[in-house]
């Protein structure tokens, strides 16, 4: 019988097509006793955001049906793209997490990032849509991270009502996404994994 496995899903926001450094980061959260996946939608390009939704549905699909828990774990731009996985996937989907995510105000969004990455708009408005079907026990499984230093991405934009909050060290946007996933993975997973141990 195959070992029961935590695999932690990980999306990066904007500029995730040149900031692939971040697949090293996350791969080294095997000594935190996960498994980490990087998985990039791409933001930028043309194409249409439900073949990068769905691609990222596949991978969860792959390893809940394998028997192991799966976790996912968004960034910026990428919270709304790992919400709108677990609203379709949410029996196979342990636990979530989103660092410094955009998650309010769609419209303060420059237009030249939704032209360069229209992927990003569409899962930004899918998203308002989706948090309206959030209940108490999806959002009981979700704890976000926020930096009182994040100018880009201010507090504000990344509540949830009735989804737990950590407060980072206040730095800058960048600066507090390469934190949570280097020095403070311990503490980035560390609510994910007692979610894993808990019951679906």
């Amino acid at each position: 019988m195959t070992k029961t496995q935590h695999h932690v899903i990980y999306v990066p926001g904007i500029l995730d097509d040149i900031y692939h450094a971040q697949g090293l980061a996350v791969a080294g959260w095997r000594f935190h006793g996960v498994h980490g996946h990087l998985h990039e939608m791409p933001w930028k390009g043309q194409e249409g955001y439900n073949p990068k939704l769905e691609r990222l549905l596949a991978l969860i699909d792959r390893y809940a049906d394998q028997g192991h828990h799966v976790s996912l774990v968004g960034a910026s731009a990428g919270a709304g793209a790992v919400i709108n996985a677990y609203i379709e996937r949410a029996d196979k989907i342990t636990g979530l997490v989103y660092v410094c995510g955009k998650i309010n105000g769609p419209e303060t969004v420059g237009q030249r990032i939704y032209t360069e990455n229209p992927a990003f708009k569409t899962s930004l408005e899918l998203l308002q849509a989706n948090l309206m079907r959030l209940t108490s026990k999806d959002k009981a499984k979700m704890t976000s991270f926020y930096s009182p230093g994040d100018h880009s991405v201010p507090h504000t934009a990344t509540i949830i009502p009735g989804v737990r909050e950590q407060q980072l060290p206040a730095m800058g946007h960048g600066r507090s996404i390469v934190y949570s996933l280097t020095l403070g993975a311990r503490r980035l997973l560390a609510p994910l994994k007692a979610q894993a141990a808990k019951p679906l």
